[in-house]
């Protein structure tokens, strides 16, 4: 069994529970020369799937092989090969491969394939209280299977649709190997010479962000991304080179943290980081920040603003076939969220309402809802008391977030910023 370890240890662990939701990674701009980043998009994955263990039919018939490690009994076990070495502690950070079944099922709903092991700090982790007490119970080189109570894993309630309530589950895990925690020493940013030692700091936290990311933590990828900027943004730099290398690693991380934005759902924080990216002269000129600053704009209702983006895309990627399919669903997007009736529909007298202009608040906000490509929609401004007063009553009906702004402004230096007249923002 290949048992090959990612380069770096992860600081923070991984959320079990957030693996179970999955989606492609996207790549584009391939004229961006980074080995690394570009490694994070590649989704070239084995087709071939090679997981541990094996499925359960009866959990109550599997239970009986098995002993418990708690004092309640909510993790029981089976070593199937045995280990050796001393017991774990948290202050270790451990190397594991895992595959989970629930019951009568014969595939895992979740796994790592053997040669890509996840790392984890026992100490600051997202485990699933079942995981932290099953891997703190095993030796290096122990494989166990787990009979885990919904108490210690999804809970009550569980995930629905994806997790059933009260959902048992059975995990066998392979603990391939344990280091102590390296511990991370104080940096005086006021002393000479600092740049070296921040610029070390600054590759580690970004390989570890690029190892979160392939394994889908996109929260702790985020932590490691924005904790290299904050680093580089408080060094003290001696000269231009230092200046120059400070940019070059801004811009990497920046895109990185872009990536991470979108993929979990926070696009007004990805147009944030587009804005210092602009000010690093390295949006308009770069192909995968246009083409993720465009979906995370489209994710805002920006349809005007993510298509500038979209087009210059292309000028400098012709035939970018990932770009062209974002142009796809930012058309289909604005047409789905069309308010040009509801324009023609609205009264200027602050008191009343038509039905006419109600139907089309309940076609706009059902369309919204069932659109997974947009998480915010801004609706025109000058509605009347009685039409806002609808469009929140129907928000709140359908378990939707609505806020009334005042202003807005435009989101690059290259566009006027024009505030705007009183309007409302529906979000998911």
């Amino acid at each position: 069994m290949d048992t090959k370890e990612p380069p770096l240890a992860l600081e923070n662990g991984l959320d079990l529970g957030k693996l179970l939701t999955t989606g492609s990674v996207l790549h584009i701009n391939e004229d961006y020369d980074d080995a690394e980043y570009n490694a994070i998009f590649d989704n070239n994955e084995d087709k071939i799937i090679d997981y541990i263990g094996k499925p359960v039919s009866s959990f109550e018939e599997f239970e009986k092989e098995l002993k418990p490690v708690d004092e309640n009994g909510l993790v029981k076990k089976k070593i199937l090969e045995e280990g050796g070495g001393l017991p774990l502690h948290k202050g270790c950070t451990v190397s594991l491969i895992f595959s989970g079944y629930w019951e009568n099922e014969t595939e895992p709903f979740d796994y790592t394939k053997s040669h890509k092991p996840l790392v984890v700090n026992l100490n600051e982790n997202g485990l699933l209280p079942g995981i932290q007490i099953a891997i703190e119970s095993m030796l290096v080189g122990e494989m166990a299977v787990f009979h885990l109570s919904y108490v210690v894993m999804y809970g009550q309630m569980g995930v629905p649709p994806r997790i059933k309530p009260k959902a048992d589950c059975i995990f066998y895990i392979k603990l391939i190997k344990s280091i102590n925690t390296p511990k991370e020493g104080k940096l005086d940013f006021s002393e000479p010479n600092i740049f070296d030692r921040v610029h070390h700091e600054v590759k580690v936290l970004y390989s570890l962000g690029v190892t979160f990311h392939k394994t889908k933590n996109f929260t702790a990828a985020i932590q490691s991304f924005r904790k290299a900027i904050n680093m580089l943004h408080r060094c003290r730099l001696a000269d231009e080179k230092e200046e120059n290398i400070q940019e070059k690693l801004l811009i990497k991380l920046y895109i990185n943290l872009l990536v991470c934005y979108n993929e979990t759902k926070q696009p007004l924080k990805s147009c944030t980081i587009c804005k210092e990216l602009n000010r690093l002269n390295s949006l308009w000129n770069n192909v995968k920040a246009l083409f993720h600053n465009a979906k995370a704009l489209r994710m805002i209702g920006q349809f005007d603003a993510a298509q500038k983006r979209l087009k210059r895309a292309l000028q400098l990627s012709p035939d970018n076939e990932k770009i062209i399919a974002e142009l796809t669903i930012l058309t289909k997007t604005r047409d789905s969220c069309n308010q040009a009736k509801l324009v023609e529909n609205k009264i200027l007298d602050s008191n009343i309402i038509n039905d006419a202009f109600k139907t089309e608040v309940d076609n706009l906000i059902k369309n919204f809802k069932e659109n997974v490509n947009i998480c915010k929609l801004t609706l025109p401004c000058n509605l009347n008391a009685a039409e806002m007063d609808y469009i929140k009553e129907t928000c709140v009906k359908e378990n939707l977030f609505c806020n009334q702004i005042q202003k807005e402004y435009l989101l690059d230096k290259e566009e006027e910023q024009v505030p705007i007249e009183s309007k409302i923002d529906l979000f998911i």
